[in-house]
């Protein structure tokens, strides 16, 4: 800088340069404008961001879903099925029990109307139905049209629904603005989470819940001469639901999301809406039963128990899929073992199987524990899809052996960019289940989702 006793020139003084700071606030119209610094704009862009992510994912998460497909319930009437998967059905069990569920202004204010007997009305509703059984329950009720308790027979649920509404206001007058279906595993599982109820001093647990309903319902119920006037057998049911319902509301909301969210994905509960916006919804949470659509390969079984009393759970599956060239075209190998144990009710697991292929499928061979089946299996059109058929059913303590042969509708050239859909009977175990493309595993391990992709 400068010497002491030195002379300085004005040439000698060099001017230094100021950097220009700019205030962080200005005075604009007698107004303070406070201006931010950019790092403050940086985070707030930041919190704008996050708060916009975190709402798209709130919005198209299972639970905003769930409770706006409720909210949207206001004023509506719901059939509300309960499908006894332990005498299984394609939907996932027997309508053996129904109610009708009348929402008022919100869901937590509503009422169900529990139907203990439907064959009070079904069976007077067999004299107006023209429509034929298909031809296994034919063969099963022979004489008997198509009505309300049989009418889950199509393995699309949508359509089934549709089905069912239409039994129920030829039947019971009744209108309603959509169908749910509950399977009994749902129950069962919900029964875990509350422990025992007790109705009619009967204590009822997940471990008993089908045997002690089946007991009560048909055969102890029909012993006492004066319930043959009244005809309720399934009060119980009714008396059981607000107990469980109840017990239910207690374990909190995280709980019965968690619940919700695995039944949902099991496919233990099933929904379908008129209302376009209602029906997108459900195909969002993931619980319209709707058969999937598929680009090349397609595979579902679908068992139906006709009289084989309530033992489908004692029924376990394994399913082995292998798909490799031939000469022609892709040449696909089911076979399916079922084994059953002799718990109760220790009887016949009398079964008719369904096997939902993509369309134009042409069968080779099929059989059963070595003996030829292919001339009398059934072969139809469903949709867009090819369903083999034929009753396969298994004593307790045993276990049987179906398999097919099929050639696939396309081309070995499509091998190269093969994709199947699999999808999983709904309000079933699950199955084991092996797939192999051309000698390699796709998968091999149990399958307990409703469908995927490979």
């Amino acid at each position: 800088m400068f010497s002491e006793g030195k002379n300085y020139k004005v040439n000698d003084l060099k001017p230094i340069k100021v950097k220009k700071i700019k205030p962080a606030y200005r005075l604009s119209n007698h107004k303070l404008i406070i201006r931010p610094k950019k790092k403050a704009w940086l985070g707030l862009s930041l919190a704008i961001l996050v708060v916009f992510v975190l709402c798209a994912l709130v919005y198209n998460s299972f639970f905003f879903r769930v409770l706006a497909l409720a909210y949207s319930l206001k004023g509506q009437n719901i059939l509300i099925g309960f499908q006894n998967s332990a005498e299984l059905r394609p939907t996932g069990g027997f309508w053996g029990s129904f109610g009708i569920l009348k929402v008022k202004d919100k869901i937590t204010n509503s009422e169900l109307v529990f139907e203990t007997n439907p064959y009070k009305k079904d069976n007077p509703l067999l004299l107006k139905s023209s429509e034929a059984l298909p031809k296994p329950m034919s063969e099963t009720y022979p004489g008997r049209n198509q009505s309300f308790v049989n009418a889950n027979w199509q393995v699309d649920f949508p359509k089934t629904a549709k089905d069912l509404e239409w039994f129920l206001s030829e039947g019971w007058g009744e209108q309603v603005n959509g169908t749910i279906a509950i399977s009994s595993l749902a129950i069962i599982d919900l029964l875990k989470e509350t422990g025992p109820i007790k109705v009619d001093d009967i204590e009822v647990t997940s471990e008993n819940f089908t045997q002690i309903m089946s007991e009560k319902i048909d055969k102890e119920y029909w012993q006492n001469p004066d319930n043959k006037v009244i005809n309720e057998p399934k009060t119980i049911l009714k008396d059981l639901s607000p107990i469980l319902l109840k017990k239910a509301k207690s374990l909190g909301y995280y709980r019965l999301y968690k619940f919700s969210l695995f039944q949902a994905k099991q496919g233990r509960i099933l929904a379908f809406f008129s209302n376009q916006r209602q029906e997108k919804l459900v195909k969002k949470i993931g619980i319209s039963g709707e058969n999937k659509s598929y680009n090349l390969d397609y595979l579902q079984v679908s068992n139906a128990n006709l009289n084989g009393g309530k033992s489908s759970l004692n029924v376990t599956q394994s399913i082995n899929y292998e798909v490799k060239k031939s000469e022609t075209k892709p040449l696909a190998k089911l076979t399916i073992t079922r084994k059953l144990n002799d718990n109760w009710p220790n009887i016949l697991n009398r079964n008719y199987t369904r096997v939902f292929v993509p369309l134009g499928s042409e069968i080779l061979s099929a059989n059963i524990d070595g003996k030829d089946i292919t001339e009398s299996t059934d072969i139809s059109q469903e949709e867009a899809l090819t369903c083999f058929g034929t009753w396969f059913s298994v004593s307790p303590g045993d276990q049987s052996v179906l398999t097919y042969e099929y050639f696939l509708p396309f081309d070995n050239e499509n091998l190269k960019k093969y994709n199947l859909i699999y999808q999983k009977q709904p309000g079933t175990l699950a199955d084991e289940l092996k797939i192999t493309l051309g000698g390699g595993e796709l998968f091999n391990s149990v399958f307990k989702q409703t469908f995927k992709e490979f």
